[in-house]
């Protein structure tokens, strides 16, 4: 009998249309085994949608919890054609109660994903007692003109620091990810802090990604000594671009390569995708940044669940 892993790789394969995070060969590259999915079918046999998620175990109990460098998982419905507002309700419904029920009975004592953006409708999770946060990326919705881009920048970071910038560093795509993963690494332990995923797990996506043309590192180095100012890892499909780890030298901090960067990737991938993710976070100098660049402010649904008393209160201190 075919699992629903094996099904959803095929599922994967006939449809372009579901994110990048939530693809069979993404899930396989950050996750491992450690991840499965739930398909829901309407009484004619029709998939209606899936629930993509990953899992770890913790004394004999299940947590479904974000991926490693995973923005979105959860679910993605395939709406027929032609559905009126009526149907469209009922439509959604239907499919979250069946794949809500099949969450159920896998009995997790923690539950918390981040949804993606397109799937925007999640009453029915609280209806079964799940709780929603509002949180928000920021977004190029368009990339297809560079300049239409630059003109929406905040005043300050396109003037003299861009154009200064543009003399000063060069763009080159030869770091290994070896390389990234180590001089990112290094970074944080000199500020006191460590990277939150392993090596294996970053090689694992970046080979993923790479093979199939859907990632790529890019560089900035100085051109007066060839010193390192910035790099940046990012994945695509054909939808959108996600700016996955971006790490900047100190020295480096406000020359203008970051912006630079920036603006030299969106370049480069516009022929490739459509949209470009800052993978916006909700801490404010992050934030703030990402406003400068004149990307649209676009929220998406944290769900979650817990079960767990003691998982409550831990939950509870982290915030």
């Amino acid at each position: 009998m075919i699992d629903n892993k094996e099904k959803y790789r095929e599922i994967c394969r006939q449809n372009s249309t579901i994110p990048l995070f939530l693809q069979y060969w993404w899930m396989e590259a950050a996750c491992g085994p450690d991840w499965n999915v739930l398909l829901s079918y309407d009484n004619n046999g029709l998939l209606r949608g899936v629930f993509v998620y990953h899992y770890v175990k913790k004394f004999g109990q299940l947590l479904i919890v974000p991926a490693t460098l995973t923005q979105y998982s959860g679910t993605f419905l395939f709406y027929p054609d032609n559905l009126t507002v009526e149907s469209r309700y009922s439509f959604e419904n239907e499919t979250y109660n069946d794949l809500i029920w099949q969450i159920e009975s896998l009995k997790p004592v923690f539950f918390e994903l981040n949804f993606h953006y397109s799937q925007n409708y999640w009453q029915p999770f609280y209806w079964n007692g799940y709780s929603q946060t509002t949180r928000y990326t920021y977004r190029f919705e368009d990339i297809s003109d560079i300049e239409v881009l630059l003109n929406g920048m905040s005043h300050r970071k396109r003037q003299k620091p861009l154009a200064k910038a543009k003399e000063g560093f060069e763009l080159r795509m030869d770091m290994t990810p070896s390389a990234f993963y180590d001089s990112y690494s290094a970074q944080l332990r000199s500020k006191g802090q460590k990277i939150s995923y392993s090596k294996e797990t970053f090689l694992s996506i970046h080979k993923a990604a790479s093979e199939r043309g859907q990632g790529q590192i890019f560089s900035m180095y100085d051109k007066s000594d060839g010193s390192h100012a910035v790099s940046l890892f990012v994945v695509w499909d054909s939808h959108s671009a996600y700016n996955l780890v971006i790490y900047i030298d100190e020295a480096y901090r406000s020359s203008g390569a970051s912006t630079l960067i920036i603006c030299e990737v969106v370049k480069y991938l516009s022929a490739k995708t459509e949209c470009y993710d800052f993978e916006g976070s909700m801490i404010k100098g992050v934030a703030l940044k990402n406003q400068s660049f004149g990307a649209v402010l676009t929220p998406f649904s944290q769900i979650s669940r817990i079960s767990n008393p003691i998982l409550k209160v831990w939950r509870a201190f982290k915030r």
